[in-house]
């Protein structure tokens, strides 16, 4: 299986209809995703998910695993569409692994370092830098789109609010 990551959301029915914001809507953007992470994972439902390197599917929680890639996710965008290398570390006990993306021509070239027993197999993995773009695109655009399905005061704020829209 080749380099996969995306965020869907399946609300139950019994979801509720409003998720509370307990920080300020001017907060920095890591406070926002966090708070955004834990709305999502309150509402139930959703599911992040990453494969390759051997592994179909990571073992990763809304809560705290999709909080740390999402942090992240505006520099990996920007490295890959500017061509340029780009780390993203999946910091969270039990995952402890680091992804760098490296531009090859029209590909990305993914190399998987584990800091765990967990090891990649193989260790890099490479994708058209196109189809990388669409696949990060489509997941910030996902989860701005979870944030308004459980009707969260943070959709309507950037850059969730422009995600919503296709600007990512």
């Amino acid at each position: 299986m080749s380099f996969s990551v995306s965020f869907h959301l399946a609300l139950p029915s019994d979801a509720p209809s409003t998720a509370p914001v307990s920080s300020e809507l001017d907060a920095d953007y890591n406070t926002l995703v966090i708070e955004a992470c834990s709305a999502l994972s309150d509402a139930g439902g959703g599911s992040f998910h990453i494969g390759g390197f051997g592994s179909d599917a990571w073992p990763l929680d809304v809560a705290y695993d999709l909080s740390a890639f999402m942090e992240q996710l505006p520099s990996l965008l920007a490295g890959v569409r500017e061509r340029r290398e780009v780390e993203v570390d999946l910091y969270s006990q039990g995952i402890e692994r680091t992804l760098t993306f490296r531009p090859v021509e029209n590909r990305v070239v993914i190399q998987c370092e584990s800091r765990t027993n967990w090891v990649p197999s193989p260790e890099f993995e490479s994708l058209a830098q196109g189809e990388l773009v669409a696949m990060l695109s489509k997941m910030a655009e996902e989860f701005a789109g979870g944030l308004k399905a459980i009707s969260s005061e943070l959709s309507g704020v950037a850059p969730f609010a422009c995600w919503l829209g296709g600007e990512v």
